[in-house]
């Protein structure tokens, strides 16, 4: 069971960057997101250490917003409104949504390092004997 944590404990170490990597933008960070919230599962289906509920709450939370921002930068065309100047009529909420996701990951990340912090106490925990 201790090999099991340890494994769960290097792979949670392994997706920490990813979600560090996640505060660039929706786009590329997005999938960066995916990325560790797939490492994520692989974590505790090796520790089976339960993931906190800020983590995975704030995880998808985030993939949500990532996807409202993208779609809203998506369909956000180009409206000409006289010579020389060109307005998106979404656009400019895009800034507000974009750092909407950075923050969503910022609290991502906290939710992980306490994962990590709970993965580390369970080894340090004495061994439960039959």
């Amino acid at each position: 069971m201790r090999t099991r944590r340890i494994i769960g404990l290097v792979i949670a170490i392994v997706a920490l960057p990813l979600l560090v990597v996640g505060l660039i933008d929706p786009l590329e960070g997005g999938i960066a997101l995916l990325g560790a919230i797939a490492l994520g599962i692989v974590a505790w289906l090796a520790s089976r250490v339960p993931i906190p509920r800020l983590a995975w709450i704030a995880a998808l939370a985030t993939v949500v917003l990532g996807a409202i921002t993208l779609g809203i930068a998506i369909f956000s065309v180009p409206v000409e409104t006289g010579p020389d100047t060109v307005a998106a009529p979404l656009s400019g909420g895009l800034v507000v949504w974009n750092w909407l996701y950075r923050v969503g990951v910022l609290v991502t990340v906290a939710g992980w390092v306490v994962y990590l912090i709970r993965l580390v106490k369970t080894l340090r925990a004495p061994a439960v004997t039959r």
